[in-house]
């Protein structure tokens, strides 16, 4: 019962730094719409933040759970945590898709930037709702009615689906890295016999690069160790009660993960943290002058 009180504490106090972050990411990037539409990168960065701010609130909802010691039935904590459990799946496609975002923006720059806005756009969404759409309808034929201890996307699976699902997010995360990889190769492969053009437009691919690998790296670091423990867990033949327990904790390294990528924005990237900084000032001041928008171009991440 301490460790689900505990947990309920990490979700709301994580989460409340998460969401914050969150929100501003997305404002700041809205603040760049006159550059949006060559802005594809920060466009996806910016839909990433918002099913993190949606992942975030459901895990609130959890929490609350768990404080008034509510017993949880799969079925109808499915149905409650239907539109996180959706959006998470879609989240984690998105980020394999920015990874190869990466890749298309410095191996092919010409046809990268000249290919219609929408179209790319569209392209780059419909991964993630065929994967969401599939794990979705999936739990629903295997579905049971089973009592769990918090209700979670982890616990609100079916125990088949669960495991399907962990095999399938633990490989999108090697992918992931493994593409970033790649892309960091073809930057450096590509930097020489470059035209001053060229090299002013690498130089910005570079510096994303720099910023995005720290978020794979952290990204990794939390995620991996989120879906690992509940592999682990399921295939060492722990008892029912300690499985059930180690999918209750492994919500703290996923709540890390929706929450870190404002943080290391902040950090890393010099256009952003301009922004950021002005945004703080107008919630510290409620001064409306800093609501402007912003002259500020964030090519570092968004070219």
């Amino acid at each position: 019962m301490f460790a689900l009180y505990m947990t309920s504490f990490s979700i709301f106090f994580i989460g409340s730094f998460g969401i914050f972050g969150n929100v501003n990411l997305v404002v700041a990037i809205l603040r760049t719409l006159p550059d949006i539409r060559r802005s594809r990168c920060g466009l996806i960065i910016g839909v990433v933040a918002l099913c993190d701010v949606l992942c975030l609130l459901f895990e609130f909802q959890n929490a609350t759970r768990l404080l008034l010691g509510v017993q949880n039935y799969r079925l109808s904590c499915f149905w409650a945590m239907s539109l996180y459990i959706y959006f998470l799946n879609f989240h984690c496609v998105l980020l394999l898709v920015l990874a190869f975002d990466r890749i298309f923006a410095i191996s092919t720059p010409v046809t990268y930037r000249t290919l219609p806005f929408n179209v790319y756009i569209v392209l780059t969404m419909i991964p993630g709702f065929l994967f969401a759409s599939a794990i979705f309808w999936m739990s629903l034929a295997n579905m049971n009615d089973e009592p769990i201890d918090a209700c979670n996307p982890p616990m609100a699976y079916p125990p088949l689906v669960l495991e399907i699902w962990t095999r399938w997010v633990l490989a999108l995360d090697v992918l992931i890295i493994v593409v970033y990889i790649l892309a960091l190769i073809v930057l450096y492969w590509r930097r020489g016999d470059l035209t001053r053009t060229e090299s002013e437009y690498f130089n910005q691919q570079r510096k994303a690069m720099r910023t995005l690998t720290v978020v794979v790296i952290l990204f990794t670091s939390t995620w991996l160790v989120c879906h690992c423990s509940v592999l682990l867990a399921t295939m060492i033949g722990f008892s029912e009660s300690a499985v059930h327990l180690i999918q209750t904790l492994a919500v703290i390294p996923a709540l890390i993960c929706y929450s870190q990528n404002y943080y290391i924005y902040l950090w890393r990237s010099t256009e952003y943290r301009k922004l950021f900084l002005e945004q703080f000032n107008t919630l510290i001041h409620l001064d409306l002058r800093y609501c402007k928008t912003s002259k500020v171009h964030v090519v570092s991440l968004s070219q």
